[in-house]
């Protein structure tokens, strides 16, 4: 079974800092990533740079590869000026947060995206499903909520990422969610968050594996973590996970020690972030 290891390090990693790291420094992490063997990167983000100020320089971090996460029509045509291919868009069955990190609630969220998104080859689409094992806002999500979730992801893109937001999955709702993602024809992948302890994503992405899940996101040293969602953890680190697929034997194109580069320079920015606070 070969594995792809999807990197959200320099967006979703990145975003929560508040120190604002240098447009270079973004660049030299970005390329540190792809000379270690990645070849799938989520760069940087379109949000509104007064919402996300650590994402303000996405047009001069791009490099032009990887991918660009849009939440809107004007994140969108920011996207399209400077030719980015592959978009990553975001959807949550928990109403409260889609207007905490949307602004809408989900039908307009739907509908927004259907007024740009329609007719874009849905192979470069990603569509996160955010708070896909529970939130702390709505609590459980049902497999009816679910089911609808999937169906409008489909309208967008041919691969749905389960987001475990705040850290609460179970290994039987990876197997229930990937099972209905297949009924839908979409691609499962997983975006795994924690609170400390990397052992409980681990046994989720081991599930989603027993699964046949074959893309799995994780973010170079840890970094990460929502800032529109209370209680959100940080991501599953690049380096445990390409340690334990190689360990288990599963083929994902990636040594840990490759890596040492992109991880100096996220020590550099977390030691430098440390000092500003």
């Amino acid at each position: 079974m070969s594995i792809t290891v999807y990197e959200v390090g320099p967006r979703d990693g990145l975003q929560n800092i508040k120190s604002f790291i240098d447009t270079d420094v973004k660049r030299q992490l970005i390329s540190a990533l792809y000379e270690a063997g990645l070849e799938n990167i989520e760069e940087v983000s379109f949000a509104h740079p007064r919402l996300v100020p650590q994402m303000s320089d996405a047009e001069d971090v791009f490099t032009g590869h990887g991918a660009g996460l849009v939440m809107n029509r004007r994140g969108f045509e920011r996207a399209r000026i400077i030719n980015v291919k592959k978009i990553n868009l975001v959807i949550s069955p928990c109403e409260t947060f889609s207007m905490k990190n949307l602004g809408k609630p989900h039908s307009e969220v739907v509908h927004d995206y259907w007024s740009f998104m329609n007719g874009y080859p849905k192979d470069n689409v990603r569509v996160y499903i955010s708070m896909a094992f529970g939130s702390p806002y709505c609590g459980e999500i049902t497999e009816r909520r679910m089911k609808g979730m999937l169906k409008d992801a489909a309208l967008f893109g041919n691969t749905v990422v389960f987001s475990d937001t705040i850290g609460v999955g179970s290994t039987d709702e990876v197997h229930k969610w990937v099972r209905m993602a297949r009924d839908e024809n979409l691609t499962p992948a997983l975006h795994l968050h924690h609170k400390g302890d990397e052992s409980k994503p681990l046994q989720l992405i081991r599930a989603g594996l027993m699964s046949g899940v074959t893309q799995f996101d994780s973010s170079i040293g840890g970094l990460g973590g929502c800032p529109f969602a209370e209680g959100s953890g940080a991501n599953l680190s690049t380096e445990t996970l390409v340690r334990h697929l190689n360990t288990w034997g599963i083929d994902c194109g990636l040594k840990e020690t490759d890596l040492n580069k992109a991880l100096k320079i996220v020590w550099k920015i977390q030691t430098a972030n440390a000092i500003a606070i």
